[in-house]
């Protein structure tokens, strides 16, 4: 397998995880990341397109990564005016 080759399949498989992650279909995955690149088909790519698409592929997979674990915020609203126990609201 050649480096091409094997970038091809890295970005094919980071693209496949990427529409997985964001609920999207592969195909706009797919087209997405074949405009960034410039191309119609990954095939026609040069290697340093296939590089710069898994980067950015890769990064948008760590975004979406380190906001899924991040703390999630406590809505205090609930705590303070005790809406869940039938307090009255405060308006």
């Amino acid at each position: 397998m050649t480096a091409k080759q094997s970038l091809r399949s890295s970005l094919n498989k980071a693209a496949y995880v990427l529409a997985k992650e964001t609920r999207r279909h592969p195909g706009s995955v797919n087209r997405e990341l074949n405009d960034l690149m410039g191309v119609e088909r990954r095939a026609e790519a040069t290697a340093d397109q296939l590089r710069e698409a898994l980067e950015y592929a890769g990064d948008r997979l760590r975004a979406l990564n380190k906001r899924q674990r991040a703390p999630k915020q406590k809505d205090s609203t609930h705590e303070e005016f005790d809406f869940t126990s039938g307090g009255d609201p405060p308006f």
